[in-house]
Order: structure tokens, then sequence, then C-alpha cells
């Protein structure tokens, strides 16, 4: 298996006795297609292993390479300007789409792909909805529009899954 994104577990033969949760979570995303699923909240105490499934989670559909794309971001407990935050959603979001669609592992230490980046990446596979959809985000991002920067942000993987461009 290719591991897309660097899961923190250290060696990744370290990541035992998860079957149960493993199982629950696959039957979960096999029925993604058909609109038979619904959200699920993964809960437990700090230091439990919730970002070890999830990093595993991601690597398994990733290597997939299904209709199931992977989208994998974790929200830190600070204060950020929510302008900063649409933008480390949007470039997050947009950096693991086009490592999905053009099966590039994800740089290490969970660093995202610069605009141009993606840009370039989008570009070398015909991919214009990435493209648009950066244009559209920094047209509101360069004027301090807070309200549909993040609403373009937050709107991308549905946005993208309307696209069906994988």
């Amino acid at each position: 298996m290719i591991y897309a994104l660097e899961e923190r577990i250290g060696d990744p033969d370290l990541f035992c006795g998860r079957q149960q949760e493993m199982s629950i979570l696959m039957n979960w995303i096999n029925r993604i297609p058909t609109k038979r699923s619904k959200s699920k909240v993964l809960l437990g105490r700090r230091k439990s292993g919730k970002s070890a499934i999830m990093e595993r989670l991601f690597n398994i559909l990733w290597n997939q390479n299904d209709r199931i794309v992977p989208f994998y971001i974790e929200v830190r407990d600070q204060n950020k300007w929510l302008l900063h935050f649409a933008e480390e959603y949007i470039r997050t979001c947009l950096t693991q789409y086009v490592s999905f669609l053009t099966r590039t592992p994800l740089p290490p230490n969970r660093e995202k792909w610069n605009w141009r980046t993606i840009q370039q990446k989008a570009n070398d596979i015909n991919n214009q909805s990435v493209i648009e959809r950066i244009e559209l985000f920094h047209e509101y991002y360069l004027i301090e529009n807070e309200d549909e920067a993040i609403n373009i942000a937050v709107g991308t993987p549905h946005w993208l899954d309307g696209k069906d461009n994988y």
C-alpha cells in the first residue's frame, strides 16, 4: 500500500487492533455511492487513536482509487482568522484531491502544495474545475470577503463531487 498521507503512528505495521472500527467505517464507505450513508462522528478521549484510524482510512481510500475521494483535515483548537482558515481548508482539499487524481503521494509533515503547484498539476491532467475553483476563491480572498471565501472553501468537496472529474 502507498501511504499517500504520512501516518503519525510511525511504522504502519504498528496499526493494529482496530478491525471492528475499520469494518464499520468500510461498510459505511461502501454505502456512500448509493447515498445510503449518513454522517458519522468518531468520538473518543485524547490519544485514543481517532487520528490514526482516520489517517489509515484516508490511505485505504486513496489506494483504492475508486469513486470515493478521501479528504482529511485537522482543525486545531486555536484562534485563527476565518479568512486564513478558509485558505488552509481549500488548499488542503485541493492538494489532496489533485494528489488522488494524479496518484502523487502528499508531501510529508502535512504540508500542502502551494497554489502554483496545484494549478500546474491540475493543468497537467486538464482539470479545469480545480483551476476555476482556485480563481473563484482568490476573487473573494483578495478582497477579504470572509463569508464568500469560507462558503467557497467548505463547499469545495461537494462542488467537486458534482463535477464528476475523476
